[in-house]
């Protein structure tokens, strides 16, 4: 639900003209009525079973009424899009203002919430320390590791040449970097938070389950903002996004997601921004606007303000890609490089057979073999994506080559991860994330700055909560203590070399006082993966990513752990919405050795196992941890 909904009575907007006898206007069907409730300037939040293309409202309403089980629908004036420009619904969600959509409803919508006020402006920011750096964070959305989407890279090939250059070939590439909860809004939440999905679920709602209100208010920013610097955000922030900045954030220029073309973002302070000069309070772009060059063009205009101010900036650039339905920028829609695979990666997890995923847990097993219209949706998928991927890559470099002109390289921090890894026909489900194999899981992480060894490798197991903590010590800040993960500067950053800038060198000798070394022989040896269902999702009409009985919690120890490579997951069925998840009535089990069994098809638990009865108390330790108690 969004953070924020705008009273549209008060904007002089009309919100409701009831639409009685319309005729269905769109292509074979016939003259009726199509009895629905129109919402102008409103988009009804819950996610759409089915898109289609339309030319009017009156198609988009005939479509709705025309199609079983659907009970809402908006509708966008905007022709062509991939994705459709009428989204069919089962039932509205809270209703939230965008500008040109209309929503039609079989009753009234649910109403308007009473928007909180706006949080009280934060006293001027302090100079920041001399010896602070500035960061920069890049995050795509989707971003496959495991499949060769990322980096490492597979082969030797991959979308994105220049952040290979840029980034990956001057600094240090991670091996076993994962996230916490594979899916969008969790995922993202805990990042900006450092804390992990127990710490800021809710129930009966939220944001997939999270509770907005433990996220917006206590965001890495204010923090950055307290400590002296100046804090922009640009692209997808959360799915429920909020139209006002958290506290700590100067320049908003942020969305859901959004679509691909003609986007729309919630803005604030970036109207003297060119080439847009968004004003405050949100901006809808045209069909020509491609949303990462958006992101792209405002997050340069950005920088080329800051850069020569005398405070350290810190950029959080999102771009919506490569999230389904990976739209490829109109100048990459038909490129594809010899040298890149013709198909998506086809291990033995792909198109598995009944017998082979018996033993797996809920629909995992009884998804229907991948028909070959349904692969050939699997394999455009897998080409869009890196198409839509190329445009990042282009961002990327653009950023990063600014910074460098500048002369600002010296003294400043570049990270870039996914929120979560995807799969592409793995265990028979054909896009999507959600589940706890490493396919979902495992993103990449790249790092270059001060300190950190150009073509290096980064093998520490870690999560994106771990993120703000990072930042935060970078910048010379110890992390509060309500935040659950732990700074990895000491393992990324070596203190003594030439030009560490100060804050961040106290930081790490804070954290390490006997040394790196001695820090990383202490580090963690596993990391945590938590999970709760939300919707079926189904693709390719038959395909369910999942069911309620996808409410997880796994341990993923490394090899070299007194464990070995081994992934351990419990499942307990229900719905969060419902009733609280707490795994204490755990119904499944599985087990993985990802040393000899790579694409986790072999399950090997056994009730009464030493081994794995140890497993189990050490991740329920992980669910119960909070703030400095967490590994």
């Amino acid at each position: 639900k969004p953070v924020a909904s705008i009273d549209m009575a008060m904007m002089g907007l009309s919100l409701v003209a009831v639409v009685a006898g319309i005729t269905r206007s769109h292509s074979g069907a016939s003259n009726g009525a199509c009895p629905f409730v129109l919402h102008n300037q409103t988009t009804c939040t819950l996610k759409a079973f089915k898109w289609t293309n339309e030319t009017s409202v009156e198609g988009c309403c005939a479509s709705c009424a025309a199609t079983p089980n659907c009970g809402a629908w908006e509708y966008t004036p905007v022709t062509g899009l991939h994705e459709g420009n009428c989204h069919l619904k089962t039932s509205p969600g809270p209703a939230k203002f965008q500008q040109g959509t209309t929503c039609g409803t079989k009753g009234s919508l649910p109403p308007f919430p009473t928007p909180p006020p706006p949080p009280a402006p934060l006293p001027p920011a302090p100079p920041a320390p001399k010896g602070s750096p500035n960061i920069v964070w890049f995050l795509t959305d989707d971003q496959d590791q495991k499949l060769g989407g990322s980096f490492p890279q597979h082969n030797g090939v991959g979308p994105m040449p220049k952040t290979k250059a840029a980034l990956a070939d001057k600094g240090a590439t991670a091996t076993q970097w994962f996230i916490h909860t594979p899916i969008c809004c969790p995922s993202r939440s805990e990042l900006v938070t450092g804390r992990y999905f127990h710490n800021l679920k809710g129930q009966g709602g939220g944001c997939m389950h999270i509770n907005e209100e433990l996220v917006n208010n206590q965001t890495f920013a204010l923090y950055l903002h307290n400590r002296g610097y100046t804090v922009g955000m640009f692209g997808k922030y959360l799915n429920a996004n909020p139209k006002v900045p958290p506290p700590g954030i100067d320049a908003y220029m942020t969305n859901g997601g959004g679509e691909y073309m003609a986007p729309q973002f919630d803005t604030k302070g970036v109207s003297d921004l060119a080439p847009y000069h968004m004003p405050d309070g949100g901006w809808t772009g045209n069909r020509s606007d491609y949303t990462t060059s958006v992101v792209g063009n405002m997050s340069l205009a950005w920088l080329k303000k800051v850069a020569a101010g005398p405070r350290p900036f810190f950029a959080y650039i999102a771009p919506k890609a490569c999230h389904e339905p990976f739209t490829p920028a109109p100048w990459y829609a038909d490129f594809w490089d010899p040298s890149w695979p013709a198909t998506e990666p086809r291990p033995i997890s792909w198109n598995a057979s009944f017998e082979s995923r018996k033993n797996h847990h809920g629909n995992i097993a009884t998804n229907p073999l991948i028909s070959e219209s349904c692969a050939s949706y699997v394999t455009l998928s897998h080409h869009n994506r890196w198409r839509a991927l190329m445009s990042v890559d282009d961002l990327i470099d653009d950023v990063v080559g600014f910074i460098e002109q500048q002369g600002l390289a010296d003294n400043t921090y570049f990270l870039y991860s996914s929120d979560h890894g995807f799969q592409l026909g793995e265990f028979n489900l054909l896009i999507d994330k959600r589940q706890h194999y490493d396919h979902d899981i495992r993103i990449h992480l790249l790092a270059r700055g001060p300190g950190i060894a150009a073509g290096s490798t980064f093998p520490y197991p870690g999560t994106q909560v771990d993120m703000a903590p990072t930042w935060l010590g970078m910048a010379g800040l110890a992390k509060p203590a309500g935040m659950d993960g732990r700074s990895i500067a000491p393992l990324l950053i070596d203190p003594t070399a030439p030009g560490v800038p100060s804050e961040t060198v106290a930081h790490i000798t804070a954290l390490a006082p006997k040394g790196t070394a001695a820090f990383a022989d202490s580090w963690r040896k596993e990391v945590f993966i938590e999970y709760y269902f939300n919707d079926p999702n189904t693709k390719c009409r038959t395909y369910p990513t999942e069911d309620s009985t996808n409410n997880f919690i796994t341990l993923r120890t490394m090899a070299g752990s007194q464990y070995g490579d081994v992934s351990y997951t419990e499942y307990e069925t229900g719905n969060q919405n419902n009733q609280d998840i707490n795994f204490s009535h755990v119904d499944f089990v599985e087990v993985y050795n990802l040393t000899t069994d790579d694409w986790q098809m072999m399950n090997l638990a056994r009730p009464g196992d030493a081994t794995q009865a140890a497993l189990k108390v050490k991740v329920h330790a992980w669910f119960d941890c909070k703030g400095d108690e967490c590994p």
